[in-house]
């Protein structure tokens, strides 16, 4: 029998075997096991906000944080469980205030600098989320994940080729690292690949049924394909390769045009012109609308098999 501090050991290396394993349903239950004997075990709390954050009980993630941080306010680990959690909660300020906190107090682990790039991303800072990362690989040049998230700068930015290399280097060490497999995938996808789009898709849920990455692919598939959604995906990834700010001016200099054009047309008495111009401007308008619905329904449509027990 097991007893005390082996026993915390035991039940949390069973934890991150299983989120090892892509089942962090699994992991749930040891951690809470842990919990029960030694309730003022930080990284326990911490490892088991991260856990619910992925299964998408957010509310409860947060309270598990919240107690790492009591408990341990100057490690890191449970700033970065917390700032994640901020982060998935919307909470940029405090999300930024935790994941700048786990940097400093831990600077030489790649984790935090690839938590706070995630953040840096999600604000549109990409300059300062790719020095993150950079800084992160000479850091740590083996941590994969840093690989991965540069990978995922260059496919945001349409550098398809610099993206599949970050990729690649990340498979090459670990031929089953999921979300690389997701970047290559996508890599391949925007290039026209479908095919193996969806095999790296299906590869990376054979590791864990619900990843969302890899579940975002294979809709992404599914609309590529698609006769009424392809036109909106292409679009779609255009303008985000193009960039936030880029996308703003295109679509206000795009409505411009289409003002400067009806105006035009009435000006030279040819009113009917002016009213095509009218339906197909507010056709395109309804068309981007409705595409992000559809695929959402499309992405819904994935998790049906995959739903999660809500209890905990």
């Amino acid at each position: 029998m097991i007893e005390g501090g082996h026993r915390s050991e035991a039940l949390y290396a069973h934890a991150l075997r299983m989120l090892e394993l892509g089942h962090p349903s699994g992991a749930v239950e040891p951690l809470r096991e842990l919990l029960a004997s030694e309730p003022e075990h930080a990284d326990a709390h911490a490892l088991l906000a991260l856990v619910l954050r992925d299964l998408r009980r957010v509310h409860a993630a947060a309270y598990e944080a919240e107690q790492a941080v009591a408990l341990a306010p100057l490690e890191a680990f449970p700033h970065r469980a917390l700032g994640l959690v901020r982060l998935a909660q919307r909470q940029l300020a405090a999300a930024d205030e935790h994941l700048t906190q786990a940097l400093a107090l831990a600077p030489d682990d790649a984790s935090n600098h690839v938590a706070l790039a995630a953040l840096r991303q999600f604000q549109g800072r990409i300059a300062d989320a790719r020095a993150l990362l950079e800084e992160g690989l000479e850091r740590e040049p083996e941590y994969l994940d840093l690989h991965v998230a540069l990978g995922e700068l260059a496919l945001d930015a349409g550098a398809h080729a610099e993206a599949a290399r970050w990729a690649d280097e990340a498979l090459e060490r670990a031929p089953d690292h999921r979300a690389a497999l997701v970047l290559k995938g996508s890599v391949l996808l925007r290039r026209g690949e479908v095919a193996e789009a969806r095999e790296h898709a299906l590869w990376a849920l054979r590791q864990r049924a619900d990843d969302p990455g890899a579940l975002y692919l294979l809709a992404g598939v599914k609309a590529r394909e698609s006769l009424t959604l392809g036109l909106w995906w292409r679009w779609n990834v255009w303008m985000t390769e193009l960039g936030q700010t880029r996308s703003i001016v295109l679509l206000l200099a795009s409505y411009v045009a289409y003002r400067i054009l009806t105006l035009a047309l009435e000006d030279l008495a040819l009113p009917w012109l002016a009213t095509v111009a009218d339906v197909v401007w507010l056709a395109l308008c309804a068309y981007t609308w409705i595409g992000p619905a559809r695929f959402r329904r499309a992405l819904e449509k994935e998790l049906r098999g995959v739903e999660l027990d809500d209890e905990f």
